[in-house]
């Protein structure tokens, strides 16, 4: 085989995967949207056969011919190609332990857990889906003590979603949260409440989603690309490439906001998806940007732009618009302390800036210790109860309000809570550097996001999936190091002047 055949014959292989993909992540939408409750075991069976076949096409006899082409002439391969054999060979090295046949079963034990776990939030009883999560992390510790017997097996959940990442990195980042935010959540708390009585009133279904596809006109986002849904769990996915995103939203009738800061959310994911250009699609690097990075762009947009005073006066006319009987005669002020009131609460989902890192923490500690078995899934929601209590002042009362409230673990994607935390850390020192070359208070004034995506398509999206993010961020920040200081400048100076501290 000569380079040009092993190159078109890469190629191939990766379009196969991308259609391969296109049909899993097609099923795993359904699954989460419209599929009738007890058509779980066709799509069980169904992923055990597609990702059988998807394992053949990465790591089967035709790949390792190709590959060892291209390796011989890696100096001649673009970008594009050289990126997508280092994804490639970093996911053949961690599935190196893992044979076939257990990867397949696998994928099936992941489908059935998602059904136990709709089962179990319904019924608000845990019982259900323990056994299912006690099996998915005991898989992982078995993947991970087969692939570095001698390494902590959180570092292997952790790689998957931020390479080049271990406990010692977010060991750093969470003690500048327990150092820093813990005493200004403690100091708000001692401060009267925001009022945000201006947020209640009755919203319908059809204005929100008229809200959402503004806003999301608002953001930039290319609408021929993205579908929009609803779910119980809201989600934003790609569908085999970044020409197909979908975003789901829940709307709730009683506070328009919960919808619109996850309609924010979205964007971020998708605008950057998408910005990374078409030279990857249906190539390995589309989508392999860490995940820390992408949720440095969902961050940047829900909160650094949605939640600040300028976009909150820009969109004030269009919200009146829309709810002319719940709005009033509140003022863009009285909106823009609404959305930024803390409240420490059990719920991660919809939670405030200080209080959202705090929730991370929580599973942070308690994911580590159930890998190590320091903790088992017994004790479990007691661990929860304690660590809320001791973070966020917050009393755990049932099941719904604990475990059962994020599907996150039972999806096996352990090791991703933390990357949100290391996202808001990212938005803040990306807001730093923007600062330099544009005034972002303008563009959120005039509700403009053109400058700042045309800066973000410029530093980030075009490099996030040919590099890791800790290149893309050290270059972005001519190689600062990379810790919460940003954050917490951010954080300190904006409830400082809320609250006024």
């Amino acid at each position: 085989m000569n380079l040009e055949q092993a190159r078109q014959e890469f190629a191939n292989i990766q379009k196969n995967i991308s259609a391969l993909n296109y049909a899993i992540d097609l099923l795993t939408v359904d699954g989460e949207t419209e599929a009738p409750p007890n058509s779980a075991a066709n799509r069980v069976s169904t992923f055990e056969i597609l990702n059988d076949e998807l394992f053949d096409l990465k790591f089967g006899e035709k790949m390792v011919e190709v590959l060892e082409c291209l390796k011989e002439n890696a100096n001649e391969l673009s970008r594009v190609e050289i990126r997508s054999l280092e994804v490639l060979r970093r996911e053949a090295d961690r599935m190196k332990c893992i044979s076939q046949d257990e990867y397949v079963k696998y994928q099936g034990l992941l489908a059935s857990t998602g059904n136990a776990w709709d089962k179990a939030s319904e019924e608000g009883d845990y019982e259900l889906v323990r056994p299912y999560l006690e099996k998915i992390f005991d898989r992982n510790r078995d993947f991970a003590a087969a692939y570095d017997k001698d390494d902590d097996p959180y570092n292997y959940c952790l790689n998957t979603y931020e390479p080049g990442s271990s406990t010692a990195v977010y060991d750093a980042i969470f003690d500048d949260v327990k150092e820093n935010v813990v005493p200004l959540l403690k100091k708000i708390q001692e401060k009267p409440p925001i009022d945000d009585s201006c947020l209640q009133g009755d919203y319908s279904a059809a204005k929100q989603k008229e809200l959402a596809l503004y806003i999301m006109e608002l953001m930039g986002v290319n609408m021929d690309n993205v579908g929009l849904s609803t779910a119980e769990h809201p989600f934003i996915r790609r569908i085999g490439s970044h020409l197909d995103e979908r975003m789901s939203t829940r709307y709730s009738r009683k506070n328009f906001t919960s919808s619109l800061y996850t309609i924010l959310f979205g964007c971020g994911f998708v605008l950057a998806e998408y910005g990374q250009g078409d030279e990857v699609l249906y190539t390995l690097a589309d989508g392999s940007a860490s995940v820390g990075i992408v949720q440095g762009q969902t961050r940047f947009y829900e909160n650094i732009v949605g939640r600040s005073r300028q976009f909150i006066e820009h969109i004030y006319p269009k919200l009146k618009s829309l709810f002319p009987t719940s709005i009033k005669e509140h003022s863009s002020e009285d909106l823009y302390l609404a959305v930024n009131k803390v409240e420490a609460g059990p719920i991660r989902v919809g939670s405030d800036e200080v209080t959202s890192n705090l929730h991370i923490l929580v599973r942070y500690e308690l994911e580590r210790a159930l890998m190590s078995k320091d903790l088992s899934f017994k004790d479990l929601p007691d661990a929860w109860a304690d660590k809320y209590l001791e973070y966020l002042g917050v009393e755990v009362r049932n099941h719904k309000q604990g475990i059962l409230q994020d599907i996150t673990w039972a999806e096996g994607n352990i090791g991703y809570f933390p990357t949100a935390v290391i996202g808001t850390v990212y938005s803040a020192l990306m807001l730093e550097k923007m600062k330099n070359d544009i005034d972002v208070d303008e563009c959120g004034r005039k509700g403009d996001m053109t400058v700042i995506n045309e800066w973000n398509r410029e530093h980030i999206w075009r490099h996030m999936g040919l590099y890791d993010s800790d290149k893309v961020v050290e270059e972005l920040l001519e190689g600062s190091p990379i810790n919460g200081d940003a954050f917490i400048k951010y954080l300190n100076k904006k409830y400082s002047e809320i609250y006024r501290l």
